[in-house]
């Protein structure tokens, strides 16, 4: 019966394992297969594969302090060169001369100081170091210097290729001072500078943007007069040069000497110009685009249209249209651009038919025009107070379904606001906020116009309306805000609403000037409020931090003076030559103001105050 049961047992327990194993058949026979196959390589590899111990190069791991991280005593066994010609570089680098060494050993960390006095090792180092770690081939240069290597005693080839290593690893890293520190070693301790240096330096401080560097190492190396620069690269990027770092001067004769030595490229022309573009020199734009022409090399729409502009800068708008002209006879060289160009410059001249009829020579032949084309008919139509003509290209625009923007719609802001139209100005700002399509909402620029507009027509309630406005939509009003608000008090001589103002714009971290205190002096005066006016500027200038002008003493002083207020004229007067001593002109002007009202004791007390403090007297005020 127990046995029964161990059979049982056992039957239970093997169907278990089978269908365990069942379960894992497919990785069971991955790893036989892969077993299988490495045991295969295996014997393969030792039964022809084998390579004897004594000619493997033994690979030597050493950690250079300088890195911190383990660097190879010897890289032949990762070369693919061949083995001979491994061995010869590894020893050269270790400073050994046999050549059936088996182990060669490279330290450029810790390099003996046999190695750092011998030329050929160093050169060899710097060459495999330049490559790999820039840093520490300026460092090894330094040490082997220190250590006193005779940089003199060094063959040409080897001088040549140590200085140009040293002199690109130097720019490589961002330090074009320590590349001309090299160049001047190179002349002093060897047979100096030569064109493929040269070269190699401008390329690389043109491509790193060492523009006023490359012409000071262009400068040095020029010293040799006996050194001839054949290489076009060179003055390619000289020229380049020069017109980044804005050394104009030097454009035309690097351009000279390009030429000598063959004819410019594309970029040469474009780069010469940019020059003539900004010299404003268009007969010289022109003069290259005809040598261009002449020399068959493509005069792209960049080139065109830098020349348009230097030629609508010159004022020189027959020359700019005739070359317009010559760009049209080309298909694509034409763009927006090209007409916005000259629109401009027909609007900076009021040419208001030229632009119109521009625009509609623009659009047959089939140019879409541009926000900017728009914002140009608008500036010129405004220019020449043609309301009606701007309005129209405005709807226009919006009838092509030209992209509207906060510009637009503030440049039409503008131009209702200089004819004093304010009410079509403000229709113009309803429009604009109810613009939900396009998503244009009012700037500064736009609340100040308004604002302006409206406190210049008495409309103060309008222009405050527009304040809140401004801070509905988070936006800071500036100091030229709250004058034009201050200012609009004026003409409702509400004293109490502008020192609100003032409080608010002080609170709101808004710094005041001369011109705010000058505008508030004005109200208080105008309202009759001089002691106020007194206490202002005797106080809020040194509060706020404002060296006050001496204006504003001489503008409150003759506001006392006409509203015979002698003694607190005095008084200013007396305040204004403490902080701000005035002019004789300013104290004559006082003078004749006294003489006019027949305020003569005002006056005989003003040109004592005045010598007293030494102040300078016009004889004929006096």
């Amino acid at each position: 019966m127990s046995n029964v049961v161990v059979d049982a047992k056992f039957i239970g327990v093997s169907s278990s394992v089978m269908d365990v194993l069942d379960s894992v058949r497919l990785e069971l026979t991955f790893l036989v297969s892969f077993g299988l196959l490495w045991l295969l390589c295996h014997i393969f590899r030792m039964r022809f594969g084998s390579v004897p111990a004594s000619r493997k190069p033994k690979v030597v791991w050493t950690a250079g302090p300088r890195s911190g991280r383990a660097a190879p005593k010897d890289s032949a066994s990762a070369d693919p060169a061949p083995a001979k010609a491994r061995r010869r570089s590894a020893a050269r680098l270790a400073g050994g001369n046999s050549s059936n060494s088996s182990e060669a050993i490279l330290d450029l960390q810790n390099p003996t100081h046999e190695q750092l006095c011998d030329g050929a090792w160093v050169v060899a180092a710097m060459q495999h170091l330049c490559r790999t770690q820039v840093q520490r081939s300026l460092e090894l240069y330094r040490d082997a210097t220190r250590a006193g290597l005779d940089v003199g005693a060094l063959t040409p080839p080897q001088s040549a290729e140590l200085f140009m290593g040293l002199v690109t690893s130097a720019i490589r890293l961002n330090q074009p001072r320590d590349a001309l520190k090299m160049l001047r070693e190179c002349r002093q301790k060897s047979s100096g500078v030569n064109s493929a240096l040269l070269a190699s330096a401008t390329r690389m401080c043109t491509s790193k943007q060492f523009y006023k560097e490359c012409l000071e190492i262009y400068e040095f190396v020029a010293e040799d007069k006996s050194l001839v620069v054949d290489d076009r690269s060179v003055w390619s990027c000289l020229i380049f040069c020069a017109v980044e770092a804005r050394e104009f001067r030097r454009c035309i004769d690097f351009f000279d000497k390009l030429k000598a030595f063959g004819a410019p490229s594309q970029k040469d022309y474009g780069n010469m110009i940019r020059y003539a573009s900004t010299m404003g020199d268009w007969q010289m734009s022109l003069s290259l685009i005809h040598e261009m022409r002449e020399a068959s090399v493509e005069v792209d729409n960049v080139v065109y249209n830098t020349s348009l502009a230097t030629c609508v800068s010159a004022n020189e708008m027959d020359k700019a249209r005739i070359l317009l002209e010559e760009m049209e006879r080309s298909e694509g060289i034409a763009d927006v651009i090209t007409y916005n160009t000259l629109a401009k410059g027909y609007a900076k001249m009021g040419y208001l038919k030229k632009c119109f009829e521009l625009f509609d020579h623009m659009k047959a032949r089939r140019i879409v025009p541009s926000q900017v084309t728009y914002g140009i008919l608008l500036d010129c139509c405004i220019n020449d107070k043609q309301m009606d003509k701007a309005l129209e290209v405005f709807n226009n625009m919006k009838e092509q379904g030209c992209a509207m923007n906060t510009v637009l719609y503030t440049t039409l802001i503008k131009g209702f606001a200089r004819v004093e139209q304010v009410d079509r100005a403000m229709e113009v700002y309803q429009q604009m906020r109810s613009d939900d399509l396009h998503g244009v909402t009012p700037d500064v620029i736009t609340f100040s116009i308004l604002i302006k507009a409206n406190c210049d027509a008495g409309r103060l309630e309008k222009a405050l309306g527009l304040l809140d406005g401004m801070m509905e939509l988070h936006l800071c009003p500036d100091e030229v805000i709250f004058n034009n608000l201050l200012g609009g008090c004026i003409r409702d001589a509400n004293h109490i609403l502008a020192k609100r103002l003032y409080h608010s714009m002080v609170e709101g971290g808004i710094r005041p000037s001369n011109a705010t205190f000058s505008i508030l002096i004005r109200l208080f005066t105008s309202c009759r409020q001089l002691d106020e006016a007194v206490e202002f500027l005797k106080t809020q200038p040194a509060a706020r931090r404002i060296v006050p002008e001496p204006r504003l003493y001489l503008q409150l002083a003759q506001a006392c003076l006409r509203d015979r207020q002698g003694k607190r004229a005095a008084e200013v007067f007396k305040l204004m030559l403490e902080q701000a001593p005035p002019t004789a002109a300013m104290i004559g002007s006082l003078l004749s103001t006294c003489a006019k009202l027949n305020l003569l004791s005002t006056g005989a007390e003003l040109l004592a105050a005045a010598a007293d403090a030494s102040m300078r007297v016009d004889a004929r005020d006096a």
